[in-house]
């Protein structure tokens, strides 16, 4: 009886594995000294397929030098773009300026010459656009603000070259619109008597300017072969 007590007990003691009467236990993999090969192998493959930081976070400092760069780089290329620009544009004013008081006046006179010179001199000088405009509005004859005795032949010549854009309202339109060219006593009687300047043949200003540009291109082709012989 006794030995069948003592065999019952065994067979029932929780480190009995038996799997007739008792569950399985779970039990923790018994340390050896060293991994398994396997286990090792796993491991090591693992760290082969880490995930890679995304692209747009690892390029940030790529990001920083290109802003910074163009920081730089797009005010000087803006510059010498306007740099050229304004020095092209007061140029072809002047040469619409000239031939315009030819048409009016039948001949050109000394404002021919000065008109907008001071401009040209800035702008080529390297001052901007703000600066040079309130300077020669201030310092001209042609422009109300300067507070001078206004020469209304000049300022006819120039309020009608630059009405040759396609942006700008006609003569007439833009006077009867603007306070402060009918402010200025005589001008009016002076706009009339030219017909605001609409008598003006445009496209036969713009016909010679081209063969100028055409003869100013041409003899500048031919000065370096000047130098070579």
């Amino acid at each position: 009886m006794q030995e069948l007590i003592m065999e019952i007990k065994c067979n029932f003691h929780s480190n009995k594995m038996n799997y007739g009467y008792a569950p399985i236990k779970d039990r923790a993999i018994p340390f050896r000294g060293q991994g398994e090969p396997l286990l090792r192998e796993v491991c090591e493959s693992a760290d082969k397929f880490v995930k890679r930081p995304v692209a747009t976070t690892s390029a940030t400092g790529l990001n920083v030098i290109s802003r910074n760069v163009n920081k730089v780089v797009f005010p000087v290329v803006n510059y010498a773009i306007n740099y050229v620009k304004n020095i092209k544009h007061t140029y072809e004013h002047k040469v619409t300026f000239a031939m315009i008081e030819k048409e009016l006046y039948g001949k050109y006179s000394i404002d021919s010459l000065t008109h907008d010179l001071d401009k040209l001199v800035l702008y080529i000088l390297g001052f901007p656009r703000s600066f040079v405009s309130k300077f020669h509005r201030r310092h001209s004859e042609h422009h109300v603000e300067s507070h001078k005795k206004l020469n209304l032949k000049s300022m006819l010549c120039d309020n009608v070259a630059s009405t040759d854009k396609k942006d700008k309202l006609p003569l007439r339109v833009y006077y009867n619109s603007s306070e402060e060219l009918q402010s200025v006593e005589g001008f009016k009687q002076l706009l009339e008597k030219y017909n605001y300047g609409e008598n003006i043949d445009f496209d036969k200003i713009h016909i010679q300017k081209k063969k100028r540009r055409n003869a100013i291109a041409g003899a500048l082709h031919y000065i370096p072969l000047m130098f070579a012989i």
